[in-house]
């Protein structure tokens, strides 16, 4: 009798062994686990030794920027890298961030690789919304938040809720009163640089458009050119349009690097009568606005500006993020708002200001006229 119990016992211990081996080893021929399996058995895992996001493990945050050659991209990424507190309490983030470079099938390429390794939120710029709709699909059935600025994106969690139309209306409201006050007995000759790729975008030069031929009917727009946010390109634009139409005398630019285009070959054709104005607010067309206007009133007559900094978005987009990973049915969904500001010579000073505090946060050079 005893060998019998002894031989029982062993059977039950080896098929006991078995059994337990088989829950956590996969038998040959299983599919392997899919992103989503990996993400949640990691997060079990987390909770099960009594860790939280953002308090005892950093809460993974994967920014994508359109392209560090812009310098308000740049200015926003270091936004996602400022300290950042949520209920009196500072949070760990930990945030890569990657370039784009212009390119959607890099952006892709990041997206997909930083799902892999596990993220729990992506903030960025879509460069194309359409585009992105089948990862973003995948990152919204993974769980993981995503938070755009610039154009939106399918599945996105917050968007910002900034209207680029909005944008171009200021402009053209601006537009048609300097032009009154500073060459009210000239007819207004108009080239605009836009960029119909970019759908989100392309609702400021249009809305410009469309104010300008509803309130000064007899301006005449000479052009719509695609400038490609591309200062090179739109120097090639500006330069092409001084030579076939020299009646040209403003210029309206979607983007600031297409201003910056654009005024090189307006100097370079030392053409003193043909003004400009640009959109974005970025440092580099500052110092332009701290300059007269020419004697035959060109120049760079005004800029429609964000009314907050890129610093400041991107700290909002962080604080977006961490709000939703922490406590997502009270996170602000409107929190990625930056309105427009009509910056001009009498309150550029007040614009510099505001910018500077920002840049100080970031540890980044404040800017000096």
């Amino acid at each position: 009798m005893k060998k019998v119990v002894v031989f029982v016992l062993i059977v039950t211990l080896l098929v006991s062994l078995t059994l337990g081996g088989c829950a956590s080893v996969p038998a040959t021929g299983d599919a392997p686990a899919t992103e989503q399996e990996v993400a949640s058995s990691e997060s079990a895992q987390a909770d099960a030794q009594g860790g939280v996001k953002g308090v005892d493990v950093p809460i993974k945050i994967l920014g994508i920027v359109m392209s560090m050659d812009h310098t308000f991209q740049q200015q926003m990424a270091a936004g996602w890298n400022l300290p950042i507190e949520y209920d009196g309490k500072e949070v760990l983030v930990d945030v890569s961030t990657e370039d784009a470079q212009g390119s959607i099938e890099k952006e892709l390429e990041i997206t997909e690789t930083y799902m892999k390794q596990g993220i729990d939120a992506w903030i960025g710029y879509p460069l194309n919304g359409s585009a992105m709709e089948s990862v973003a699909k995948e990152m919204d059935e993974a769980g993981i938040y995503m938070l755009t600025e610039g154009n939106n994106m399918p599945h996105e969690t917050m968007g910002m809720i900034t209207d680029e139309r909005d944008g171009g209306l200021l402009g053209g409201e601006m537009f048609v009163k300097w032009w009154k006050e500073n060459r009210p007995d000239e007819t207004p000759h108009i080239l605009v640089l836009d960029n119909p790729t970019s759908e989100a975008f392309q609702r400021k030069p249009d809305a410009f458009v469309e104010y300008v031929k509803e309130n000064m009917p007899e301006a005449v727009i000479v052009g719509q050119q695609d400038a490609e946010m591309a200062v090179e390109k739109a120097t090639d634009i500006v330069s092409t349009f001084i030579l076939s139409n020299p009646e040209m005398n403003f210029v309206f630019c979607g983007v600031d690097s297409n201003a910056i285009g654009a005024m090189a070959a307006i100097e370079a054709a030392g053409r003193t009568d043909i003004a400009i104005a640009g959109c974005g607010g970025e440092d580099n067309i500052l110092p332009y606005l701290y300059e007269p206007l020419t004697e035959d009133k060109g120049g760079y007559a005004f800029e429609v500006a964000y009314a907050k900094s890129p610093v400041e978005l991107g700290y909002r987009m962080l604080t977006g993020a961490v709000q939703l990973v922490m406590d997502p049915e009270n996170a602000d969904y409107n929190i990625i708002d930056l309105g427009f500001f009509a910056l001009t010579r009498d309150n550029v000073d007040e614009y510099v200001a505001d910018k500077n505090e920002w840049l100080e946060k970031a540890g980044l050079e404040t800017l000096s006229f």
